[in-house]
C-alpha cells in the first residue's frame, strides 16, 4: 500500500520545518490533536493549556486548572471534551467550546498518564507513579482498580496504558516488559504475554485505522504487534510483527506515534531533536528530521489526516511539512500567465442563455447543468473520517450553531492589530455639518473653530 501511494502521489512524510507555534513566551511539554486534525491542545510546564486553531495557529481557549506542568493530554471522541494530568497529582476535564472545568479530581501520586474512553467521554482509565491503573468514571462518581493477577507479578508496576482503536480492551506493559490486556467492561485479565525483552515498556500507540498496536521499550526497539495474536496469548512470549529501531546510533525513543493508516513509523529520540520515520511493514528507514542542536525532544505527534508532525522541544512547539514545489507542467497547454490585466473579448454566443447556432443536445446539457443546485451552507461530514463500524456517517454531522454533534472547530474573532476608533455619527443634521465636528473626525485640531 505504501508503495502504491509513494508512486502515485509523492513521499506521504513530513521532509521541512515549517516554523512554530506562537504560545505567548509559555513553554510547551505535550500536545494532542483532536480527531479531524483542526485543533491542538498543548499543555505547558506551568500547568496552562491552550487550544490552538490549527488553520490560523491562533489560540483560542486558555485553561488553567494545573498548578505544575502537564504530563498528558487527551481529547473525547466527538472533540468536545479534553483530559489533562498534571504532576500536581491531579486530571481535570474541560468543555472546549465554553472553556468551563466540568471535573477535577485529586490522587495519591504523580499521575502520568490519562486517556478519555474512546466512545464514552464518562469514562477514563488513569496511571499514576506506584500505584495500579484505575478507570474513573466522572457521573455519577466511580472508580475500579485494575489488579495484576499474572505470575510473578509481586514487583511488577504498570508503567504505561492505552485503550484500542474501539475501546473494547484496555492494553498496560510493565516494567518487566509484559503486557496485559483487560476487558474494559468487566476489567478482567482476558490474555497476558512477555516480550523477548524484559526491559520496561515506555508507551503504547494505537493508531486510528490499523488492528496493530506499536509499544516503545527501553531497549531501544519499536514492536509492532497485531491485536488478534495479543488477544489469544496466555502467558507465552511474543514475537512482533515488526521492529524498528536506531541500527546506527542506538538511540533511545521519547516518544513514538503513526499516521492514522499506520503505514509510517516516527521516533523522537530523546538526546536530540530527531525525528525517525521508518517503513511500519518493511522497517526501511525513510527519513530523519533535525532541528536545533542541543535541544531535547519532550513530545512528538502526527496529524490525522496530513503529512504533518508536531514536535516539542525546549518549550517551542516545531511543525515539519512536506516541502511544496510548483509544477507548472499540471496546467493545460494553452495555459498563459498574465502579467498585467488584459481586457477578454467574449466569443459569439459564449455567454447567451440560448445560443442559436449550437446544437440541440449541447443546449440542453448546459441548461441541466445550470439547473443544478450547489449546496454551499450545509457541512457535509469526510466518510474517511468515520470508523469501519459507523454505519451512520450522519453521526460525524455538527449542528450549524455547535450545540450538538462533534466539535470541528471553535469559533473566534478575528484579531485586528491596529483597530480604528469608532467615530459615531451624531443623529442630528446640524451636529454633523458643524465644522468643529468634522474637523474632529478627521483628527485635526479644532480649536480654530471657536
Amino acid at each position: 500500500m505504501a508503495e502504491i501511494l509513494d508512486r502515485n502521489y509523492g513521499n506521504q512524510t513530513p521532509e521541512e520545518n515549517e516554523g512554530t507555534i506562537d504560545l505567548q513566551n509559555a513553554s510547551a511539554n505535550v500536545c494532542k490533536f483532536n480527531r479531524w486534525g483542526t485543533v491542538i491542545a498543548v499543555g505547558c510546564t506551568d500547568g496552562r493549556v491552550f487550544i490552538v486553531d490549527f488553520i490560523t495557529r491562533n489560540i483560542a481557549r486558555t485553561f488553567s486548572a494545573h498548578a505544575l506542568p502537564v504530563s498528558s493530554l487527551s481529547w473525547s471522541r466527538d472533540g468536545r471534551k479534553l483530559l489533562s494530568s498534571s504532576a500536581d497529582n491531579s486530571i481535570a476535564v474541560f468543555d472546549v467550546l465554553s472553556g468551563t472545568l466540568l471535573h477535577k479530581i485529586r490522587f495519591n501520586s504523580f499521575v502520568t498518564s490519562a486517556v478519555f474512553h474512546p466512545r464514552d467521554s464518562n469514562k477514563a482509565i488513569v496511571l499514576q507513579i506506584n500505584y495500579p491503573p484505575t478507570v474513573e468514571q466522572f457521573s455519577p462518581r466511580l472508580q475500579k482498580v485494575l489488579t495484576n493477577e499474572t505470575t510473578a507479578s509481586a514487583d511488577e508496576l504498570v508503567t504505561c496504558v492505552s485503550y484500542d482503536r474501539k475501546g473494547k480492551y484496555i492494553i498496560t506493559g510493565t516494567n518487566k516488559g509484559k503486557l496485559i490486556i483487560y476487558n474494559s467492561e468487566t476489567l478482567r485479565c482476558i490474555s497476558w504475554c512477555k516480550q523477548n525483552s524484559v526491559q520496561q515498556i515506555r508507551q503504547i500507540f494505537v493508531p486510528m485505522k490499523s488492528r496493530f498496536i506499536i509499544t516503545n521499550t527501553q531497549d531501544r526497539v519499536i514492536r509492532t504487534y497485531e491485536l488478534e495474536d495479543l488477544l489469544h496469548q496466555k502467558g507465552g512470549q511474543v514475537e512482533s510483527k515488526y521492529k524498528v529501531l536506531d541500527m546506527v546510533n542506538k538511540a533511545a525513543w521519547k516518544s513514538v506515534c503513526t499516521d492514522s493508516d499506520g503505514l509510517y513509523v516516527c521516533g523522537a529520540s530523546t538526546k536530540a531533536h530527531s525525528l525517525y520515520i521508518w517503513e511500519s511493514n518493511t522497517g526501511s528507514l525513510i527519513k530523519i528530521l533535525h532541528g536545533n542542536k542541543g535541544e531535547a525532544l519532550l513530545d512528538v505527534q502526527w496529524h490525522p489526516t496530513r503529512p504533518i508532525i508536531l514536535s516539542i522541544a525546549q518549550g517551542t512547539v516545531t511543525l515539519w511539512t512536506q516541502a511544496h514545489v510548483e509544477n507548472w507542467s499540471a496546467f493545460a497547454p494553452e495555459f498563459q500567465e498574465l502579467e498585467e490585466n488584459e481586457r477578454y473579448v467574449e466569443k459569439e454566443g459564449e455567454f447567451d442563455m440560448e445560443d442559436e447556432d449550437a446544437d440541440d443536445d449541447a443546449t440542453n446539457k448546459d441548461q441541466q447543468g445550470e439547473d443544478d443546485i450547489i449546496d454551499v451552507e450545509s457541512i457535509k461530514p469526510e466518510e474517511f473520517l468515520a470508523s469501519s463500524d459507523e454505519d451512520d456517517i450522519e453521526v460525524m454531522r455538527p449542528s450549524r450553531n455547535l450545540e450538538s454533534g462533534p466539535l470541528w472547530y471553535i469559533p473566534i474573532p478575528p484579531e485586528i492589530d491596529n483597530p480604528e476608533t469608532d467615530k459615531k455619527l451624531p443623529v442630528d443634521l446640524d451636529t454633523l455639518l458643524n465644522p468643529a465636528w468634522v474637523a474632529a473626525a478627521k483628527g485635526e485640531d479644532i480649536r480654530r473653530y471657536h
